[in-house]
């Protein structure tokens, strides 16, 4: 569908007043995928992907007739080395947004290897282990049976492509590595003396949390209404189980140290099953979908008095599953990928022009495995009215 801001940006572009109206094609990973047949809602108003993962650069514009309506088609070739599960693309003017200069949007987290994540408990902070081998490994029951409350695995684990786990979309899709944090390593509970509309997390006793040092998180120069976003997934620790937990919460602390005093500026996420929560105007469904994107201004955020972003020296996060109204060992929280969302910076000239969510027979997202060459087609009908 071509966007509103789209359609002004083609028809500056018609007019010879800008450069471009479709130079790169944008892939994303956010909503469910849709079901062949399925109406999708009206896009007019998006003017950004529910969660981006990367962009590439149109490589050849055609045109053709299908079933005879007429469409402009615009290719491009993904990246080869990569894995990606993708939901969702997108066009853009432009490779990114000239007026923001450094302070774009970007994946701040992807939870790599590289990144040097590690688990703090009351007694030490630890490198967190990978595994690599079949998470079920040697039984192949679909049942996780690793010791760590807290380890590093692919996002194509054959565990994941197990139907159950599939059919409700506990598959992580942003890159090939993703950190499991078990339902009970935290144990998060909500304030009640800050009021109905400002309830905080309370980070209780004997919790433990994954932590990054050293970052080099600044957002001094964005916006207040600029987002971070944060894609996840639940994941059951017994695939088998039907079994739906109450409520999933996630604290991710960007602190001036790694105590539990300093300044400090907190994401607080919260999805309960049969409530929209932190999702906005949808209803999370645990049963169904558990893939999340959860989106919260930095002006959102639950900062201490004097906190400021040039003083973050430690990421640290928190999560808990909730069932019986305690922390559960039968879920794990699978982390995907942080990202920040410049929107506040306008430019006349750029934008998104064009988005679909994909759809296919059995609503599945499209896996782009590692080192393969693929290309991704964006079609859209022309006319005239």
């Amino acid at each position: 569908m071509i966007t509103n801001t789209g359609k002004t940006i083609i028809g500056k572009y018609m007019l010879g007043q800008a450069p471009a109206y479709a130079s790169f094609l944008a892939v994303g990973c956010g909503p469910t995928p849709l079901e062949t047949g399925d109406v999708a809602d009206n896009f007019a108003t998006k003017e950004n992907l529910d969660f981006e993962m990367f962009r590439v650069p149109i490589s050849s514009r055609g045109f053709v007739n299908e079933g005879g309506i007429n469409k402009i088609v615009l290719t491009a070739e993904l990246p080869t080395e990569e894995r990606y599960e993708i939901s969702e693309v997108g066009l853009y003017s432009a490779g990114s947004n000239p007026s923001a200069g450094a302070y774009d949007s970007k994946t701040v987290f992807a939870f790599t290897t590289g990144e040097n994540w590690q688990h703090h408990t009351a007694s030490a902070a630890t490198a967190i282990d990978t595994v690599t081998a079949p998470l079920d490994d040697p039984e192949d029951d679909n049942v996780i049976a690793i010791a760590d409350s807290v380890f590093q695995t692919n996002a194509d684990n054959s565990i994941f492509y197990k139907s159950s786990r599939a059919n409700r979309y506990e598959r992580c899709r942003f890159l090939n590595n993703v950190i499991l944090i078990q339902g009970d390593d935290s144990d998060l509970t909500v304030s009640e003396d800050s009021g109905p509309t400002l309830d905080h997390f309370v980070i209780e006793e004997g919790s433990n949390h994954i932590h990054l040092t050293g970052a080099n998180i600044d957002f001094t120069r964005n916006s207040p209404i600029d987002e971070l976003r944060l894609a996840f997934s639940l994941i059951s620790k017994n695939g088998n189980s039907s079994a739906i937990p109450e409520t999933i919460r996630i604290l991710v602390d960007f602190a001036s140290t790694d105590t539990t005093t300093g300044e400090f500026a907190r994401f607080e996420a919260e999805i309960n099953h049969g409530s929209s929560g932190n999702l906005e105007n949808s209803i999370a469904d645990f049963e169904t979908n558990r893939y999340f994107v959860i989106s919260k201004q930095l002006q959102e955020l639950y900062t201490s008095a004097n906190f400021t972003w040039d003083a973050v020296t430690v990421v640290k996060i928190y999560a808990c599953v909730i069932d019986s109204g305690v922390p559960s060992e039968n879920y794990y929280i699978a982390l995907d990928a942080m990202r920040l969302e410049n929107i506040a910076t306008v430019n006349p000239l750029y934008g998104l022009t064009g988005y679909s969510i994909i759809k296919n027979d059995n609503a599945e997202t499209i896996v782009k495995s590692p080192n393969t060459s693929n290309y991704v087609e964006f079609r859209f009908s022309i006319g005239v009215t």
